[in-house]
C-alpha cells in the first residue's frame, strides 16, 4: 500500500496497483471521521491513548471477593491481628466467606459495618502488615 496523495477531504491510495480514492469527511460538531469510497463506509471514533488512570488501591487494603452483605465484623481498628486471622464475614450466593489476615499487622481502617451491602471489589479492611524486624 502507498499514498499517492493526502487532502483534508481526500485520500488517494495505491493497493496491489490499483488506485482507490477515499473521500474524507466531518460534519460540524461531530468528533468522528467519514470515510467513504468504492469498498464502503467507515467512522473513525478518536480514542484517548492515554486513558485515565485508575485510582490507586491502598496495598493494605483487602477487596470483598464478591458482592454481599458484611454479616459480622471480627475486629476494630487498632486490633494487631495475626496471618489467618478472620477480620469479617461476608455473605454471598447463601454462603458465609471468612475474609482473613493475609499476614501479620494491625488494622488502620474498617470502612464497612454489620448489614452493609457491598459490591465486588469494594475494601472491606486495611491493615498495616508487620514486617520481619520491625513493629507497626
Amino acid at each position: 500500500m502507498r499514498v499517492l496523495s493526502a487532502a483534508p477531504d481526500l485520500v488517494v491510495l495505491e493497493v496491489d496497483g490499483l488506485r482507490r480514492p477515499f473521500a474524507v469527511h466531518r460534519a460540524d460538531g461531530d468528533p468522528d471521521i467519514h470515510v467513504e469510497s468504492s469498498l464502503g463506509s467507515v467512522t473513525l471514533t478518536a480514542v484517548d491513548p492515554l486513558p485515565a488512570p485508575e485510582a490507586a488501591v491502598d496495598p493494605g487494603a483487602l477487596p470483598a471477593p464478591m458482592p454481599g452483605t458484611v454479616t459480622a465484623v471480627d475486629v476494630a481498628v487498632g486490633d494487631r491481628v495475626r496471618a489467618g486471622q478472620t477480620l469479617l464475614r461476608l455473605e454471598a450466593m447463601k454462603m458465609e466467606h471468612r475474609v482473613t489476615a493475609p499476614a501479620a499487622g494491625a488494622v488502620r481502617d474498617l470502612p464497612v459495618a454489620t448489614g452493609q451491602r457491598v459490591p465486588a471489589g469494594a475494601p472491606l479492611a486495611v491493615l498495616d502488615y508487620q514486617h520481619e524486624g520491625t513493629h507497626t
